[in-house]
């Protein structure tokens, strides 16, 4: 739910099977089967946390610039990988901390977001990336980690977190539905997570949920207080039964589930096309 990621791979592999063996934090050899530069606690905002020495996607996306330019990495593979882009939960999350006070208003918040968003599109087209995905957040007013937030209710979902990752996932579709025309020989496709994730809530025993507002892994409200590995935390026996891993992230059911909506869903998922239609396509060379 709260992840920056900005992930090229070979179409060619699996989704989300391939190893992503290049992270920020974690830097090996260039692997074969994918990169994936996301930072941790990251944003589309260069603002969001810097005071925690994250790597903000604008130099995630000089990383990859870099690489290319040396010719570290064929041009032709770059225009065979499919390209992942999730970020803005915790932007949209760091709004609402305490000890900030935002500049600007919800919804020209958002809009500063897109804008982040349609600049990094710009960058990796013209770097030859022409296989897009945009993956909305999913409903960050839901995790456990609300119950840190002043004011913030736990009986419910936050309405007015949820209202902006909806705001900013409605913007990210329309982007996603410029991108045939704006980018020639470019694809796109978007994947609805916020959707999806609603409705393993709505209908948790169907997907094999018995707990989908706690963390498996905290302490505290909702084990939101507590982050899982500092001291005082508790583990539930079950970790696939809970939506949530931790106070931020999903478990490892719900990215299986995810994923799996995201590959070979249907345009409820993931529209025009799946991930899997999307990598087996025959592109116009431009």
């Amino acid at each position: 739910m709260i992840a920056a990621q900005f992930i090229g791979i070979p179409f060619q592999k699996p989704f989300l099977e391939a190893q992503l063996e290049l992270a920020n934090g974690s830097r090996k050899e260039y692997p074969s089967n994918g990169l994936n530069f996301g930072s941790a606690g990251s944003g589309v905002l260069r603002e969001t946390n810097k005071d925690w020495g994250v790597t903000p996607i604008q130099d995630q996306l000089q990383q990859f610039q870099s690489l290319v330019d040396q010719n570290h990495i064929n041009s032709t593979l770059v225009q065979q990988s499919l390209f992942f882009f999730e970020s803005g939960s915790n932007d949209i999350f760091s709004y609402f901390y305490p000890f900030n006070t935002p500049t600007l208003n919800p919804v020209a918040y958002v809009q500063a977001m897109l804008t982040e968003v349609g600049h990094f599109v710009d960058r990796i087209y013209t770097l030859g990336a022409r296989r897009i995905s945009l993956f909305s957040l999913g409903p960050v007013g839901c995790v456990p980690a609300r119950a840190v937030l002043p004011g913030a209710p736990t009986d419910r979902c936050f309405g007015k977190m949820n209202r902006m990752v909806k705001d900013y996932n409605k913007g990210l579709e329309r982007l996603v539905m410029s991108i045939p025309i704006k980018y020639p020989g470019a694809v796109a496709v978007y994947g609805s997570v916020y959707n999806t994730v609603q409705l393993f809530r709505a209908l948790p025993k169907r997907y094999g949920f018995l707990d989908v507002s706690s963390a498996c892994c905290g302490y505290g409200t909702l084990n939101g207080e507590v982050q899982c590995g500092q001291q005082g935390y508790k583990l539930c026996p079950n970790p696939n039964r809970f939506l949530f891993w931790d106070y931020f992230h999903p478990s490892e059911h719900t990215y299986k589930l995810v994923s799996k909506a995201l590959w070979g869903g249907r345009k409820s998922r993931i529209r025009p096309v799946n991930l899997r239609t999307l990598a087996n396509m025959t592109l116009p060379h431009v």
